[in-house]
């Protein structure tokens, strides 16, 4: 992007002042995908991303994007960055592909669940919203349940 993502950022631009902000959601990909340099420390093979079914492709350009696995470390820096109060996890589908199109915690296969609680206890913030695919419905809502 060519503009500041960050929170902070995000309600200045608008004109809403911090005290009006009262949750805070980052997104995060169960897995990184980067296009172009630069350095990228849990960057994986294009063989290892074909063979795990995550190789993507830039929509404009059509460059072979990057990929890499998830990385806690970047993850805890931008949930301290942002002032993140809750994570958002997308593409769970994309690594589990048996969780595609669920819409209850309970029904992701337990090696899903332990990706997802291991990156919750070491990121330090609630994943409260759950991607298991491409439509609004394939998604795991546990706001009322983790926030509550």
């Amino acid at each position: 992007t060519s503009k500041d993502t960050c929170a902070s950022t995000a309600a200045a631009d608008v004109g809403i002042g911090p005290t009006k902000v009262d949750e805070v959601i980052v997104i995060f990909k169960a897995y990184v995908t980067r296009v172009g340099e630069g350095p990228f420390p849990t960057e994986i093979s294009p063989e290892e991303a074909e063979q795990m079914g995550i190789e993507e492709y830039g929509v404009v350009t059509g460059r072979k994007r990057r990929v890499g696995l998830f990385d806690k470390e970047f993850a805890k820096r931008s949930c301290m960055i942002n002032g993140a109060t809750q994570i958002a996890l997308t593409c769970i589908d994309r690594l589990y592909p048996e969780c595609a199109k669920v819409n209850k915690y309970e029904d992701l296969s337990q090696e899903a669940k332990d990706y997802i609680e291991d990156i919750e206890k070491d990121v330090g913030v609630p994943i409260t919203i759950i991607s298991t695919g491409p439509d609004l419905a394939d998604t795991i809502d546990l706001r009322d349940e983790k926030l509550n």
